[in-house]
């Protein structure tokens, strides 16, 4: 196969990949590997705004940009793989004293997990 005739196939690959997209959803795009290096920042203010990039390389999808509209952690809640807690612990504040006497920080903090303990 001659150079020209290998280039008009992918030309022809990409041009179904991208009608097949586009008619399915219509937030749907395609780019190549080489768009995506050249106008990174274009694509990512497009996908911010909602449109779902699929990054083709030689015409076949590789990859799916996709914008992040909740957490991960929210995601996993959704999806049913981790259960939240029934009682979430408090946030921990770090307590707020003045060092009196002649004792260490170190002195202090052993006596203080001492009578945490009993």
């Amino acid at each position: 196969m001659t150079t020209s005739a290998h280039k008009a196939k992918k030309a022809a690959a990409k041009k179904k990949v991208a009608a097949k997209n586009s008619s399915l959803n219509p937030l749907l795009k395609s780019c190549g590997v080489r768009e995506l290096r050249q106008s990174a920042s274009k694509i990512l203010d497009q996908v911010k705004d909602g449109v779902v990039f699929e990054i083709t390389e030689h015409g076949v999808p590789v990859a799916r940009l996709v914008p992040i509209t909740k957490s991960l952690y929210e995601e996993y809640i959704a999806a049913g793989l981790i259960i939240p807690a029934e009682n979430p612990i408090t946030r921990f504040e770090m307590p707020t004293f003045k060092l009196k006497g002649k004792k260490t920080s170190t002195e202090l903090l052993m006596e203080i997990r001492a009578e945490a303990r009993y």
